[in-house]
């Protein structure tokens, strides 16, 4: 994102919320479970960057081959259900057991914000995970207070804007980034399939970018 000494106007801003939220919801996604053939056509079509070495074209057997689809999933399952789990209180806790005092502190999170991930506040679709400090909730949650600062802005309402980032800086510092980017370089060097390395490096690269990019905002202000 743009350096800038002075901060854009509101609709710039409420632009640029609108897409930091499109992009955390899409890498909540595909964190979330094994792909099926929708996601990788979806994933295929979108961000192709993402499978840098596939030769497959989203045209192909409906946007995906039978063959890329199974590799996907083995990998998906080697990386996030096998070798490691990407919950925080896997990597922060000092048990590594979940739904741990690690894990109660991300749900404490959500709730002040008023983000229930087991109800219809935009995390619903997270009720079959083992807890809900899993990396796509963690994400999810990105998004939601990314939709909450959109609005703001769209409003007029710069204070409230200025609490949604504030909200995210805070989620990022004490949470999401202590331990997603060493999860994701982990996961980025074993992954056997462009999809999962390229997967795990943007979502690393853009956090940390983001993080930068609230702090200017904020700043600028």
């Amino acid at each position: 994102m743009a350096l800038f000494r002075k901060r854009p106007e509101a609709g710039e801003l409420a632009e640029q919320a609108a897409l930091r939220q499109k992009i955390y919801r899409v890498q909540a996604a595909a964190f979330l479970d094994t792909p099926d053939a929708d996601l990788i056509v979806f994933l295929k079509e979108n961000y192709p960057f993402l499978f840098a070495g596939d030769t497959g074209g989203a045209g192909e057997a409906g946007g995906e081959k039978a063959g890329d689809l199974k590799a996907f999933r083995v990998d998906y399952t080697s990386l996030f259900m096998l070798s490691g789990h990407p919950y925080e209180a896997a990597l922060m806790d000092e048990s590594g057991h979940l739904n741990s005092a690690a894990t109660d502190r991300v749900t404490d999170f959500y709730r002040s914000c008023g983000f229930d991930p087991g109800r219809d506040s935009g995390g619903a679709k997270h009720t079959g995970l083992l807890a809900m400090d899993h990396l796509s909730v963690e994400l999810e949650f990105l998004a939601h207070l990314a939709g909450e600062e959109e609005e703001a802005w769209r409003a007029g309402e710069t204070g409230r804007a200025e609490e949604a980032l504030g909200r995210a800086a805070r989620f990022m510092d004490a949470h999401l980034l202590r331990w997603m980017p060493l999860f994701t370089a982990a996961a980025e060097e074993d992954a056997e399939t462009d999809l999962y390395r390229g997967l795990s490096k943007w979502t690393r690269e853009f956090a940390l970018e983001d993080r930068k990019h609230i702090e200017k905002v904020l700043k600028a202000g």
